[in-house]
């Protein structure tokens, strides 16, 4: 019982061994064989003269391009940058008064295989090593109506909350006009028990004039 053969070399083989033993001709082989005779003249070559690891499949890529710049051309792209230093568009340009038609884009990947490209050092970003806030560094200050109108009448709730503790004081007040934000700041400053160092608030007109006028 003949086994499956277990790789591309294994059947390349298979087909050419006949003819190496000298039991059929190439002739007679190319009859029965599926593949052409150019293949089994192609495989038995490469088996005579690198044996066995010949007959491994290889790649049919072109070895060169034909869309590829020429020697001259690059040697003449890297002159004219070694003469003035210009760019890939302004020696794209020198070459079209020389009746050279190159691409920018080619010129640049020619100038950057030669590593006459200038590299631009990229910015990281630094962790940030500010302190922790302490008690007091910065308390923010808010402002919301409440919901419900009580007897008619809206009110407003001021809230001031320290960024470090999360400590936290509230006021209500009937108006949220510039007076009853100072009114509001004056209590927590009295009440807090740390010494308060910055404040931070929103744009509203009761905090600041800046977008009123």
């Amino acid at each position: 019982m003949t086994s499956m053969p277990k790789n591309d070399k294994d059947a390349k083989f298979r087909w050419i061994k006949p003819i190496l033993d000298g039991d059929l001709t190439l002739k007679t082989m190319v009859k029965i064989c599926p593949f052409s005779e150019r293949s089994l003249k192609y495989w038995l070559a490469h088996y005579r003269h690198e044996g066995f690891t010949g007959l491994q499949n290889k790649s049919t890529r072109p070895k060169s391009n034909a869309n590829e710049t020429s020697i001259r051309i690059k040697e003449r792209i890297l002159e004219l940058r070694a003469d003035t230093n210009l760019c890939a568009q302004k020696l794209h340009w020198k070459l079209l008064r020389e009746g050279v038609r190159v691409h920018p884009r080619t010129i640049g990947k020619i100038l950057k295989q030669q590593g006459l490209v200038r590299k631009y050092r990229s910015r990281k970003n630094k962790p940030n090593k500010t302190r922790a806030w302490q008690r007091g560094d910065m308390v923010a200050i808010d402002v919301k109506y409440v919901p419900d109108k009580i007897q008619g009448k809206k009110y407003y709730q001021f809230t001031a909350i320290d960024c470090a503790s999360r400590w936290r004081h509230m006021e209500i007040y009937d108006s949220a006009t510039n007076y009853s934000a100072i009114e509001f700041l004056k209590q927590v400053v009295k009440i807090a028990d740390f010494q308060i160092k910055a404040v931070k608030t929103d744009n509203g007109s009761c905090f600041t004039n800046r977008y009123t006028g």
